[in-house]
C-alpha cells in the first residue's frame, strides 16, 4: 500500500459514530502538509485481532485503537510494565512501522506514556515530588504505574476529606460528588478517567488542575502522529478540529 498511495493509518472503534480522531488527524496532517490519509472503521471487540492482523498484512502505516477497544484487545502489554500483581494489565492502543510496509509492528500505550509526561511536568513546575496519590474508584490500566511512592485507593466513588486533602494526585474513574471535595491550594492535579467525565469546571473551580477527556484525546493523537511521522503536530489544530467536530 505504502508504495502505491500516501501512507494510511487506521482508527478502530466500537462505535466509532462519533469519533472525532480521524477528523483531528486530518486537519494536523494537512497543517503539516503531510500527505497521509486516515480512515476509521468500527470493528467488535471479538474481531479486533483480526482487523489488526489485517492491517499490518495490507500495509497500514499505523494504527490506532479507541480508548473503548483497549481493555477488549489480547495485544501485549505496554512497555511501561512493573505494575503490582493486582493491577490491571496494560494494553497497546497504537501501532506503527518504519518505512518498510514489511516491517512489524510497534506497539505502546501511549496514553500511559503521554500521562507520565504531563504528570511529571506539572509536579517538576511545582518542584516536588509526585505525589501521594489517590485512586476513586477501579484503577483504570492505562495509569502509569509506580508513579508515587505512596498510594492509597477508595474502591468506591467517596473517599474522605482528609485523603483528599493528603493526596498531591489524585485519579478517579468514577462519578463523584464534587460538592463535597475540600478546596485546594496546593496544586494537587486531578487526572478523570469517568465516563460520562465529572465536573471538571467545577473541579477546577476548586483550586484544583485537572486533566481530562479533552486533553486525553489530544495527548494521545499528539503522541501517536509523533511515532508515524517523526514530527510534532501543533496542538491548537488537534484541540481546535476536535472543538469544531464535537460541536457539529
Amino acid at each position: 500500500m505504502d508504495g502505491i498511495t500516501e501512507p494510511v493509518v487506521l482508527v478502530l472503534g466500537h462505535p466509532i459514530a462519533g469519533n472525532p480522531a480521524q477528523f483531528a488527524l486530518e486537519r494536523a496532517f494537512d497543517s503539516m502538509q503531510l500527505r497521509w490519509r486516515v480512515i476509521s472503521s468500527d470493528v467488535p471487540c471479538e474481531r479486533i485481532e483480526q482487523a489488526i492482523t489485517g492491517a499490518q498484512v495490507l500495509g497500514f502505516r499505523g494504527l490506532l485503537l479507541d480508548q473503548n477497544l483497549i481493555g477488549q484487545t489480547l495485544d501485549r502489554p505496554a512497555a511501561d510494565t512493573g505494575a503490582h500483581s493486582d493491577a490491571p494489565e496494560q494494553r497497546a492502543n497504537l501501532y506503527w512501522r518504519d518505512n518498510s510496509p514489511e516491517s512489524p509492528w510497534q506497539t505502546e500505550n501511549v496514553l500511559t506514556t503521554w500521562l507520565r509526561a504531563e504528570i511529571g511536568k506539572h509536579f517538576k513546575a511545582l518542584e516536588s515530588e509526585i505525589g501521594p496519590l489517590l485512586w476513586i474508584g477501579t484503577p483504570d490500566p492505562s495509569f502509569p504505574t509506580q508513579i508515587a511512592a505512596e498510594e492509597s485507593h477508595s474502591p468506591i466513588a467517596w473517599a474522605s476529606t482528609e485523603a483528599i486533602e493528603h493526596a498531591r494526585l489524585i485519579a478517579v474513574s468514577e462519578t463523584v460528588d464534587v460538592a463535597q471535595w475540600p478546596r485546594c491550594d496546593d496544586g494537587t492535579l486531578v487526572v478523570d478517567f469517568a465516563n460520562p467525565a465529572n465536573d471538571l469546571q467545577q473541579i477546577r473551580d476548586l483550586g484544583y488542575n485537572v486533566l481530562g477527556r479533552e486533553e486525553v484525546r489530544v495527548g494521545i493523537l499528539i503522541e501517536s502522529i509523533q511515532r508515524w511521522t517523526g514530527k510534532q503536530p501543533r496542538v491548537d489544530v488537534l484541540t481546535e478540529a476536535i472543538e469544531e467536530y464535537l460541536a457539529v
